[in-house]
């Protein structure tokens, strides 16, 4: 999947925070969007995963404008898309389990239910999760609630990745194992975007490199 930032500029209480800003990342590779606190990694993770609409500019996803989709294309959209947020996003009054069936009955309705749950016993297990399934997610740590988000994005084998501050919650011993999924996805043809500072992320994954100060935005390719 190609993602392509086309002339992006958006404003936050009259502050310009993007100003005709360009990067784009093909299936396999990996943009890292990086830059000091403050300066619109989060808004730019939000304008990728069409959370916000940029005021001018278009998101292009294989060359198709994602503001232009008719509602099944932006249906899947959704589901090749895997968004893992730095808090986690996950609901809290809701078990584990009940957080990682929601994208599944979404978007993929017809798989029958016991597939549905041998996707999410077998990610739970990866993660080592498996035994918080039945416990609502406000009894995860912050590190076990950010595996948990990153296992909720994976469950639809997405084309495509996006994570916002990718283990800044998660321990050595995860982030280890984590980085050498991520590498794993990119050999498998997933694109990555991720808004991160972290020297081992950078230095490990990333093809592309968006970096963002307060004054203006700049890519490296």
């Amino acid at each position: 999947m190609q993602i392509e930032f086309k002339n992006i500029s958006h404003s936050v209480k009259n502050k310009t925070i993007f100003n005709d800003l360009n990067a784009c990342v093909s299936s396999g590779r990996c943009l890292v969007v990086s830059g000091r606190s403050g300066c619109g990694k989060t808004l730019f993770f939000s304008i990728a995963s069409d959370i916000i609409r940029p005021d001018s500019g278009q998101v292009l996803v294989d060359g198709r404008d994602v503001n232009t989709l008719n509602a099944k294309d932006y249906s899947d959209f959704r589901r090749d898309v895997g968004v893992v947020f730095q808090l986690s996003g996950l609901i809290s009054n809701l078990t584990l389990e009940e957080n990682l069936m929601l994208p599944l009955n979404r978007h993929y309705k017809e798989l029958d239910k016991s597939e549905k749950y041998h996707r999410i016993n077998t990610l739970a297990e990866e993660f080592a999760l498996q035994h918080y399934l039945p416990q609502r997610t406000e009894m995860l740590s912050s590190g076990q609630a950010s595996l948990a988000g990153l296992a909720r994005a994976l469950l639809l084998k997405p084309r495509a990745v996006i994570w916002d501050a990718p283990m800044a919650e998660i321990d050595e011993q995860w982030g280890e194992y984590v980085l050498k999924l991520l590498v794993q996805l990119k050999a498998q043809g997933t694109t990555l975007i991720l808004c991160s500072n972290r020297k081992e992320v950078i230095e490990t994954l990333a093809d592309e490199q968006l970096e963002l100060n307060e004054l203006f935005c700049f890519s490296e390719f």
